[in-house]
């Protein structure tokens, strides 16, 4: 005979699904991390070579498009290190929210194994007040 579920199995169970949600977001966020690295160390890296070109003599309007392209290089590299630090920043909130909800989790697990074991020993106790008592003298 299989219990019924009791409050503390259902808000363990809304628990690890509100934690898998979490994790999978997590999971996104820091992939997303890792892509916006690799593209701030590819926009440095550009700059680094822009600034190793050799020096001769150029006519204006190269000077206005190499201009333009490092001012658009800089602007890209400002944007992807804001984005990167909010990233960081919602990762970080998101594993603080990650451990509050294991610990929670954890809670109710253990809450719920200690009331189904009251609800056996209750069923116990009745199961033996049910049952003839044989006085042997």
């Amino acid at each position: 005979m299989k219990l019924k579920k009791n409050i503390f199995d259902r808000l363990s169970l809304k628990k690890k699904i509100s934690l898998n949600s979490k994790n999978k977001l997590s999971d996104q966020l820091f992939l997303e991390s890792e892509k916006n690295i690799q593209l701030i160390e590819q926009i440095k890296d550009l700059q680094n070579n822009r600034n190793k070109i050799d020096k001769e003599f150029r006519s204006a309007y190269l000077l206005k498009s190499q201009n333009w392209y490092s001012q658009k290089l800089t602007e890209e590299l400002d944007q992807k290190v804001t984005k990167q630090r909010f990233i960081e920043k919602e990762l970080k909130d998101l594993q603080q929210k990650i451990a509050v909800e294991h610990q929670n989790m954890t809670k109710a697990l253990k809450k719920a194994n200690e009331s189904r074991k009251k609800e056996a020993i209750s069923l116990e106790n009745k199961r033996e007040l049910m049952s003839p008592k044989i006085n042997k003298l």
